[in-house]
């Protein structure tokens, strides 16, 4: 590993923003900054060894803040749409911030994707951030202490694991909000991508994107999936599940007993970037929903110009049978970790 490089990358109220560049000598690149604990940039090589960032950001500080897509960003301490922006826990109700229609999406406008994370420790093949969360924050329960570790290897993987703690039961289901396109120009959709999962089926979603709890298997674009789709055979597919939002802003859920979550592959670039994960689902969302205040590139976004692949809990598993997957018990542990590489092929 080459060493690890430390830059101003903004200011934020006078607060110094800071990127961390981890490089390994097969020229695989990694960026991240402590805003958000955020994902900056993934470089990977192409079929012809031509190295691309494949992780859709900016390249100024300012446009990551009121980053509507959250772009790169860990996302805590609850990924995903909470029903009715309330819970319930140990008998008590728990109202939060309602940011989306009447649900709670990603915790709402105090989510981790807007701290600002200290760094505990930093070497040459990757870093710790963490930040402290007090109880009611957001409205939700329990002090929190939060450590988001990211690592580059010499192969190449880029790993990122949790760690959460409370002292009272609490919600936990983080995710990172990377958004992938293989191709390295984000002027250009991913339509031409294949997408594959290993999974039992996808979660049903209605049209507010609040998930169903029973899995369905039987989809033809589930069926798909399993064996590898291009993606534009998923955005052109009639079910109402692919066309209320536009594409895929889905939770399936895994096949454990497969080690790898799946794989996304871009024939014209030649790469394709696995995953796996310990988390049970992983959310598909296809950034179907364009925000043109958003600029990239100096280009408005475009639809599907990447694909985020969210491995986590179930969203608003807490009004399910599965809440046991997201409810941290107060003194216990969270832990957390997901492998994505980008090879050739």
């Amino acid at each position: 590993m080459k060493s690890y490089r430390e830059s101003i990358f903004g200011k934020l109220g006078g607060q110094e923003i800071l990127a961390y560049t981890f490089e390994n000598d097969r020229g695989y690149r990694l960026i991240v900054m402590n805003y958000g604990a955020t994902v900056i940039k993934y470089v990977s090589p192409d079929k012809n060894n031509h190295f691309d960032n494949i992780v859709v950001g900016f390249d100024q500080f300012e446009d990551y803040i009121g980053n509507s897509p959250k772009h790169g960003a860990s996302i805590g301490p609850v990924a995903g749409r909470i029903a009715g922006a309330t819970f319930d826990l140990n008998g008590q109700t728990f109202q939060l911030e309602a940011n989306n229609g009447l649900n709670c999406n990603h915790s709402g406008s105090s989510g981790w994707d807007s701290s600002v994370f200290e760094v505990e420790e930093v070497s040459n093949d990757g870093l710790t951030f963490y930040t402290e969360r007090t109880d009611g924050t957001g409205c939700f329960p329990g002090n929190l202490k939060i450590w988001v570790s990211y690592t580059l290897t010499e192969k190449g993987k880029l790993e990122i694991s949790y760690q959460v703690q409370t002292d009272q039961d609490t919600l936990v289901n983080p995710t990172n909000h990377s958004y992938f396109n293989l191709s390295g120009d984000f002027s250009q959709p991913i339509d031409q991508h294949v997408l594959q999962l290993h999974t039992k089926g996808v979660y049903p979603i209605a049209p507010d994107g609040v998930p169903a709890k029973e899995v369905d298997a039987d989809r033809g674009f589930v069926k798909g999936l399993q064996t590898g789709l291009a993606l534009k055979e998923i955005f052109a597919d009639p079910d109402e599940q692919i066309q209320v939002v536009s594409g895929l802003d889905h939770p399936f859920a895994l096949d454990k007993e497969q080690e790898e979550a799946g794989c996304l592959y871009d024939p014209a670039s030649g790469r394709y970037l696995t995953f796996r994960t310990d988390a049970p689902c992983v959310v598909t969302y296809s950034a179907n929903f364009v925000d043109e205040s958003v600029v990239i590139n100096g280009q408005p976004m475009i639809q599907h110009n990447g694909i985020a692949l969210e491995a986590q809990a179930l969203p608003d598993a807490i009004h399910s049978d599965l809440k046991d997957q997201v409810i941290l018990e107060s003194g216990s542990l969270f832990t957390s970790t997901t492998v994505y590489f980008a090879g050739v092929k």
